[in-house]
Parts: C-alpha cells; sequence; structure tokens
C-alpha cells in the first residue's frame, strides 16, 4: 500500500511542476508577443525622445500575463509552503529547512520583480498616457523573461520543499 502512495505522490509532483512551470511559460510569451503589438504601433523617435500611441493589444495582453504570473506564484506557494512546514522551519534547524526558506524568498523577489516590470510594460500601453516620453525599454519582453525565471525558480522552491520535508539533515 506504501509503494501506492509514493506513485501518487510522484504523479502530484509532476502535475504540479507542469502546471506552474505551464503558467509562467504561457506568461513569458504572451507578454513576448505583448512586446510584439507594442512595437506593431506607429512611432517617431528624436534622440532619447519617442511618440508612441499607445497598443491596446499590447495593453490586453500585458494583463494576460500579469494574471497567469500572479496565478504561477499563487500556485508555487500554495503548494510547496504550508504552515506546518514554516513551524517545522523555526523549530527545528535543518539546513534543508533553511535552504527551503532561502527559494521561498526568493520565489517571492522574482515574482514582485516580474510583477513590477510587467506593470511598467502594461502602463505605457494605457489609453491615457501623453503619446511622447522617453525611450522605451522593452518592459514587456523583459517581464516575459523573468517569469521564464520564475517557472525555474518555482521548480527549485518546490523541490527544495519535497526534500526538506524527506530529508533528515
Amino acid at each position: 500500500m506504501g509503494e501506492n502512495k509514493g506513485g501518487c505522490f510522484s504523479v502530484t509532483i509532476v502535475v504540479c511542476i507542469f502546471l506552474i512551470v505551464g503558467l509562467d511559460v504561457i506568461a513569458g510569451l504572451v507578454a513576448i508577443q505583448a512586446e510584439v503589438a507594442q512595437e506593431e504601433v506607429k512611432h517617431m523617435k528624436v534622440w532619447l525622445l519617442e511618440c508612441k500611441a499607445p497598443s491596446q493589444k499590447a495593453f490586453v495582453l500585458g494583463i494576460i500575463a500579469l494574471v497567469c504570473l500572479a496565478a504561477a506564484h499563487i500556485f508555487a506557494v500554495m503548494i510547496g509552503c504550508s504552515i506546518s512546514n514554516i513551524v517545522k522551519v523555526l523549530a527545528v534547524p535543518k539546513i534543508s529547512a533553511y535552504i527551503n526558506m532561502a527559494c521561498l524568498s526568493l520565489t517571492w523577489i522574482v515574482a514582485i520583480a516580474g510583477a513590477g516590470i510587467l506593470t511598467m510594460g502594461i502602463w505605457t500601453n494605457r489609453e491615457s498616457r501623453s503619446k511622447c516620453g522617453f525611450t522605451n525599454k522593452h518592459f514587456l519582453s523583459f517581464g516575459g523573461k523573468v517569469c521564464f525565471f520564475h517557472a525555474f525558480v518555482s521548480v527549485l522552491f518546490y523541490l527544495t520543499t519535497i526534500i526538506s520535508k524527506k530529508c533528515p539533515l
């Protein structure tokens, strides 16, 4: 019977990792598509100033990417973190538990950075903004790359959670 439980546990791990990675990859790809849509609008560039009309398509795709990143992060934290696991870290000092907490912190840092970068890309495509400003720094495509990095960090966090629960160190 214990063998069956281990098989179910392995399937759960694979499904969770695919869910988290899938959402992050979708967020990254949609953000890159938003950058492409943003580049399609008319613009005129004079030195550091750029006059560009906002792109409604880039705005919507940026919001979709942000929602996918947020969903991936929520799933990663919900699946990989539990109150009992945090209490164990505080009660029993184990190196694997400290590594797990470091990965949890890194997951939060990357998610907040990615959300902030995507938000800046979305903000540049809102309809009410002024038409001219400083050169666009490609926030949407950079935010998409951060989404891909979030997938890696989330899987790392998830794996360290499993290791910290099984490892006696």
